[in-house]
This record gives C-alpha cells, sequence and structure tokens, in this order.
C-alpha cells in the first residue's frame, strides 16, 4: 500500500518475502549515525559501498530508501520480459506540468523509487565522457575525473570490452577509415555478470564473456551487507539498511543534522541523526527535497536561486536502419552483434565551433546482445533483411537548460511541478541548446545536413550484397527526428560550479561546491546526477560512479 493518497501512481510500498531472504533491515535501536545516505541508485549506492569498504569497522552508516526491494535480481534476467515493461509499470508517473500544452513540457519514462533505484533497469552500458566535454567540470574535479577516477569507475562496474571476434573486426575497419578522424570508436563498454566470475574477476566460462548488462547497486549494497536472514543487525559500526522509509526533512542541529523519514508502509515517523547528509535521490527527488527541509531558508540567496533550476538531459535522435553483408572482408550475419560507440574527439572548425558535439550509437543486431534473448531454445526475431541489421542514433550534449525547473512540492505534499521542455522540438535546440553546448550557428536544416552528411560516411564502410549499404526506410530529417525528452539521463538541477555555454568562464554560484558539499552548509551533501554541470552525449553512469568514489575519499 501507498503511504499517502497523494503520493505518486504506480509507487511500490510492500516488504516482500524475496528482501527478507536476501537482507535484514536495520533492528538496532539507536538513531545516530556517522553518515546517512538518502537513496539507493547508482550515486548513493556506490557510495554507501565504498565508504562501507573505508570505515565499515568504525562508523555507523545508514542507508534510507524509500521505495522497495522489487526484484531478487536484475530486470535483465528476466528473459523475453523488457525491462521497459518493468519501467513503465513501476514508474511513479505523477509529475505536474505547466500549462495546458502537455507536449511542451513532457517528461516521458518517471524515475523509479525502489532499492537500487534506476541502476535495477539500466542497461549496462558504460561508456565515457570525454576530454571536450570535462572543459564543463571544474578544474579539481576534471583532474581527478581524467587521471583514475573514470578507469576506476569501470573496475567496480566489472567493465567488459568486447563481444567478440567480429565486433572486433567491425571495429578495425572503422578505425581505418576516415572517421577516424573525428571520432575515437570502440565497442561500448558494458558490466559483466558479476555471478559468472571467478574470485579474481575472470570469467568462468566463455559465454559469459559476453557482457551482460546487470550490474546494479542493489546487489551491490546487499553483498556488502552480507546475507544473513534473522541476524538482527545489532547497533555497532558498519553498513545497515531500510527500505521503505521517505525522507521528509533535513535539520541542522550545529553538532548534527536530523532526518525527518516516513515508513511508508504505516505512516509511521522516525528520525535518525547524523554528523553528515548526502541526498541521493535523483535530480528530481533530491532538489525537492532541499528545498521542502528546514534548510533551505538558510542557505545563501543565490544558492536558493539555482536549487531545483537547470534541468536537462541529452537529446538523442530516431534510430537510422540500414542492412549490410560485410564490411570490407568482414562478412555479417543475422547473427552476429555489436554495440559500439563513436565518441567525438570535440574538433573544432574554423570558426571555432565543435564539429561534432555528438556521439554516433550503432548496433549490429541489437536483439541479441540482451541476456533474455540468449536463450537458445528461444528463436531470435526474424531479420528484416539480408546479413546484418544496423541501427545508428546520434545523441547530443547539453548545457543547463535554466528554462527547466523542478519546483517546489505543495505544503505537506510530496509530488512537484516540473517544468521540462521537450528536447523533440529541433528548432529549440538549434535556436539554445547547441549554440551552447558547441557554439553552433546552425539552423534546422543545417543541422541536419550535418547529420546525414555523418551517416553516410558511416553507412558507406559496410556494403550489401556488392552494394554500397543504404538507409532503409525514412532518411533525413523525417527520418531523423528527435525523441521525446527523459528523465532517463536528467542531470544538472542542484549543480556543481558550471560553465553557462562554451568556453564561458565559470559561473559565480552553484549549489554544491567542488567537493559535493550544499553551499552554506558544513555537513550536507548531494551525490546523484542532479550535481552534473553538463549532460554528455554519453551515458552518464560511469561519471556519477567516478564522483561518488571521490566524494568517499573527500568524506
Amino acid at each position: 500500500m501507498t503511504f499517502n493518497s497523494s503520493t505518486y501512481i504506480n509507487f511500490v510500498s510492500e516488504d516482500a518475502a524475496a528482501r527478507e531472504r536476501l537482507f535484514i533491515q536495520y533492528l538496532g535501536s539507536r538513531d545516530d549515525f556517522d553518515i546517512i545516505i538518502v537513496g539507493s541508485g547508482i550515486g548513493g549506492g556506490v557510495l554507501a559501498d565504498a565508504l562501507a569498504e573505508r570505515f565499515g569497522s568504525q562508523q555507523r552508516i545508514l542507508v534510507l530508501e524509500a521505495g522497495s526491494f522489487l526484484y531478487p535480481t536484475h530486470v535483465y534476467n528476466f528473459c523475453r520480459f523488457p525491462n521497459f515493461k518493468l519501467a513503465q509499470h513501476f514508474g511513479c508517473d505523477t509529475f505536474w506540468q505547466a500549462g495546458n500544452n502537455t507536449t511542451q513540457n513532457y517528461i516521458g519514462e518517471k524515475p523509479q523509487l525502489n532499492f537500487g533505484g534506476r541502476s535495477v533497469f539500466w542497461s549496462g552500458l558504460i561508456p565515457t565522457v570525454q576530454d571536450w566535454e570535462l572543459d564543463y567540470f571544474p578544474d579539481a574535479v576534471r583532474q581527478d575525473l581524467a587521471s583514475g577516477l573514470l578507469e576506476q569507475a569501470g573496475t567496480i562496474m566489472n567493465e567488459s570490452r568486447s563481444m567478440g571476434k567480429t565486433a572486433q573486426d567491425v571495429v578495425d575497419r572503422l578505425n581505418q577509415s576516415p572517421l577516424a578522424d573525428d571520432f575515437f570508436i570502440e565497442e561500448t563498454p558494458r558490466a559483466l555478470h558479476q555471478p559468472y566470475l571467478e574470485a579474481d574477476g575472470t570469467p568462468k566460462e566463455q559465454f559469459f564473456t559476453e557482457p551482460t548488462g546487470v550490474f546494479n547497486t542493489a546487489e551491490l549494497l546487499i553483498n556488502q551487507v552480507g546475507l544473513t536472514p534473522g541476524v538482527s543487525q545489532g547497533n555497532g559500526p558498519g553498513l545497515h539498511l531500510l527500505v521503505n522509509h521517505f525522507v521528509e526533512d533535513v535539520q541542522n542541529h550545529n553538532s548534527h543534522l536530523e532526518v525527518f523519514a516516513r515508513d511508508t508502509q504505516t505512516g509511521e515517523a522516525r528520525i535518525f541523526k547524523a554528523g553528515k547528509v548526502i541526498l541521493a535521490a535523483g535530480s528530481i527527488e533530491s532538489p525537492k527535497l532541499l528545498r521542502r527541509s528546514s534548510m533551505y531558508s538558510s542557505l545563501p540567496q543565490n544558492v536558493q536561486q539555482l536549487v531545483g533550476r537547470g534541468l536537462t538531459d541529452h537529446p538523442t535522435t530516431s534510430e537510422i536502419t540500414t542492412f549490410a553483408t560485410n564490411i570490407g572482408d568482414v562478412p555479417l550475419n543475422a547473427d552476429d552483434h555489436a554495440k559500439i560507440v563513436f565518441y567525438s574527439l570535440g574538433k573544432r572548425d574554423a570558426n571555432n565551433q565543435i564539429r561534432y558535439p555528438f556521439n554516433v550509437e550503432m548496433n549490429i543486431n541489437h536483439e541479441y546482445w540482451h541476456l533474455r534473448d540468449n536463450d537458445p531454445e528461444e528463436i531470435g526475431p526474424p531479420p528484416m533483411g539480408a546479413g546484418a541489421r544496423i541501427d545508428i542514433k546520434f545523441s547530443f550534449g547539453n548545457c543547463l537548460d535554466e528554462n527547466n525547473e523542478i519546483k517546489a512540492a505543495p505544503p505537506f505534499g510530496y509530488v512537484p511541478e516540473v517544468v521540462f521542455r521537450n528536447q523533440s522540438w529541433a528548432d529549440y535546440l538549434s535556436s539554445s541548446r547547441f549554440p551552447a553546448l558547441a557554439g553552433w550557428q546552425k539552423n534546422t536544416g543545417d543541422v541536419w545536413n550535418v547529420l546525414n552528411q555523418v551517416t553516410g560516411q558511416i553507412f558507406g564502410q559496410f556494403s550489401n550484397n556488392g552494394q554500397t549499404a543504404q538507409p532503409f526506410g525514412q532518411y533525413g530529417q523525417g527520418g531523423k527526428g528527435f525523441g521525446w525528452g527523459t528523465v532517463h539521463h536528467a542531470a544538472g538541477s542542484l549543480r556543481m560550479p558550471y560553465r553557462p555555454q562554451l568556453d564561458a568562464s565559470f559561473a559565480a554560484s552553484s549549489v554544491v561546491n567542488e567537493d559535493l558539499r550544499v553551499v552554506g552548509t558544513d555537513r550536507l551533501y548531494v551525490c546523484d546526477m542532479s550535481v552534473m554541470p553538463i549532460s554528455s552525449t554519453a551515458n552518464p553512469v560511469r561519471t556519477l560512479v567516478a564522483l561518488a568514489l571521490r566524494l568517499s575519499q573527500h568524506l
């Protein structure tokens, strides 16, 4: 049952038998902790795990999660049951939108509130932010990310780099083409399924060298706590977990902070004390909590004005499809598969504009690289043409958008109004977002021309029965529209120091400093996508893991 009739649609609050079998909740009588983390997703989960490794024998660490333990495994382990269907079913899809035109302020795929957060629904792709995008991060953060933390983040997520020889051969051929002058081309790193690893991290069987993308922080935290059903977590040090507890307020009491949480099943309130508190509830929930907290009124005025503002994500185009029987001397068949990323090198043109402020994501027979489609007794989807099916899409970075905002929830309410400009409007992107990101002074037609040119370059490397591969179906602007705005990779609503646009100086004000501490406080931190100074062209999960590791070192 839900804890309040005004809360989120599809919000699940239950204490399932699966949770009872896998881990025990905190049952201790003490309400004091050294560190409390609000949220168990990628940011909060990795941070909690890292802190437990560092301080678990000396300090008391508590993770508070509003949602329930929904699954005993990652959703990618559900054969023939797509994870987006689960995300839609368990998504919290109650958000007020400004105005009557819901197509202008639209958010699809609402954030999930459950143990493990969105990581439970994550595809396991762990590409990396590039040097030209790191220019948008403050100096100290940029240096730490580039000098080892991004690499360490890949290790944490059990990064695996290859789907086999065909994928490697395709990448080699692409890197021999002129595309390599503007793009760094490689297989997209994916998380490797943890239960199939030896103690030293090597796969047990050859089959499982295929990355399956099932790393998630629910498993990470359960492994950290230990599988001890029926054994009460006492009052000593270590990591402690408490699900089904929605945090409603954070108060400052000079020597400590107090966290006011409510049991979503019983409605019972409970107050916890901590030396430090980290908000890791996500780009919508964390700014809402900070704005409604008792600490908000004591924040500097310039910080208050930025709380909840700037929300952005990275616009992506629709997929463009072709069919190919080979690339050079490498044959391609319907049962080959690869996931390849073309990272922009961020090179500039004569006008000092970034030539290609986007990455290109390529799938070869993408139906086959899902774990659920690796069932040998199942027949995969029929091929739509000879050889292999190849899909590409373009993914742009995006600077913070001051027109977007997570507004305050109503008094005693839980659901905020979210003003989020639909990124599918190409005219808006070309007139506002792309100039900020890349210095582009291009109209919408110019933008499509660039994308069509790169599409032709990529497909031109492939052949289909002796002919150059051509786009299948619609092409040009009509076949390459930008998808709906989403909150899959929303960022920036509690920003760190940032550049408002390409080559600009860093703005004077931010919500958190370089160490992710909320400006104007000395005990309150943020560790989720809301702190990002830009929404990167690549999936940002590796960057967030690196920031969580960096914060664990600082704390």
